[in-house]
């Protein structure tokens, strides 16, 4: 299979310092994507001017979506980004991720029609959070090195009542196949299993979930447990609802 150009998008919401970081290390990429789309769910001046600094000394280009702060919808501007990209396969990150420098490279290794790939997150510790954040005021932060992945790699194939694994910082998939499902729900305003839902309806569509282990590493900043969990339950029955009763689409979303 020829390797597909590629767009990456990353959700964020008013920590700069990590999107700064988080941009450094797509920059650093050993393939690059053809283009970064920076997803905002209604951030700041702070945010907008880290896209600003470093867009025109960016490595391929970066685009900032934005949409008005009314409250936690990821989902809605997850679906502004599928609607930006330009190219046919989409990789999906948080902002707060720094990416090993084989990153996309890896994930395009493991890119197939009818696939979803799940990716892992490597949690960064509170104190190590700190010091690249603080480095990076300092303007003293060096190129982040991540260690190389390793070499063994291992699959298991999920099927829709199984979407263990799966997270919205580590993830890629087609955006036909996105667009077949609707995109993401945006009637679930809250934390939860958002992007799940979204999986299971992939996998009921009969897009096969591909788990990939020790490549494409993804490290998390540390960044404690936060609330936003007020229509939780309705989330979690929109996800048990894909889950139980084979739904393939949803009515809130990419096509509304």
């Amino acid at each position: 299979m020829t390797t597909p150009k590629v767009s990456l998008f990353l959700t964020t919401y008013n920590w700069s310092e990590a999107l700064s970081l988080c941009l450094q290390s797509i920059a650093q990429q050993t393939h690059l994507p053809d283009e970064v789309i920076v997803a905002d769910d209604g951030s700041g001046e702070e945010t907008k001017k880290v896209v600003e600094a470093l867009a025109s000394s960016f490595p391929c280009p970066l685009k900032h979506v934005w949409q008005e702060d009314k409250g936690y919808r990821i989902n809605a501007i997850r679906n502004k980004a599928i609607a930006q990209v330009s190219h046919p396969y989409i990789i999906q990150i948080d902002g707060d991720i720094l990416c090993d420098k084989n990153f996309v490279k890896d994930h395009l290794r493991f890119a197939k029609n009818n696939r979803l790939v799940i990716g892992r997150r490597i949690d960064i510790s509170e104190e190590n959070t700190r010091k690249y954040c603080k480095a990076l005021k300092a303007g003293v932060l060096n190129s982040f090195r991540s260690k190389p992945a390793a070499i063994l790699h291992q699959s298991l194939l999920y099927d829709s009542t199984s979407v263990r694994g799966v997270r919205g910082c580590n993830m890629a998939y087609w955006k036909a196949d996105a667009y077949q499902v609707n995109g993401y729900d945006e009637e679930m305003t809250s934390k939860g299993p958002n992007d799940k839902e979204f999986s299971a309806r992939l996998i009921n569509n009969g897009v096969q979930a591909y788990n990939l282990k020790f490549y494409a590493n993804a490290f998390h900043l540390f960044h404690g447990e936060e609330g936003l969990r007020s229509n939780y339950k309705m989330v979690k029955e929109l996800y048990d609802e894909a889950i139980n009763t084979d739904k393939k689409t949803c009515h809130k979303g990419l096509r509304q």
